[in-house]
């Protein structure tokens, strides 16, 4: 430990992991929205619930149904199904968003 900075000596106690949520074992999310942050694949979203601050991964269909704007309003998301695209044939993850 450096004593001049006083800088503590950290641990695996210590240690952070943001927490996806799974919309397989909880279809529908309701809180209000916090922050979007930039994530390794792209927006992230920051939802503040009675359980505590949820973070929602990356999903292109989230990218067109909320907007840095939403930011401190209440969302709704539910988890629709996977759902296969028309145009391309690929499976994706679909949702409702609605938002207050």
């Amino acid at each position: 430990m450096d004593e001049q900075m006083n800088i503590p000596e950290f641990t695996d106690a210590d240690k952070r992991d943001a927490i996806f949520h799974d919309f397989k074992v909880k279809a529908e999310i309701v809180g209000k929205l916090k922050r979007m942050e930039e994530g390794a694949y792209g927006d992230q979203y920051i939802i503040d619930t009675p359980d505590g601050d949820i973070t929602i991964g990356t999903y292109d269909v989230l990218k067109g149904k909320i907007h840095k704007e939403d930011i401190g309003k209440w969302i709704k998301i539910v988890f629709k199904g996977d759902t296969k695209s028309p145009k391309t044939g690929r499976m994706y993850k679909d949702f409702d968003v609605f938002i207050k």
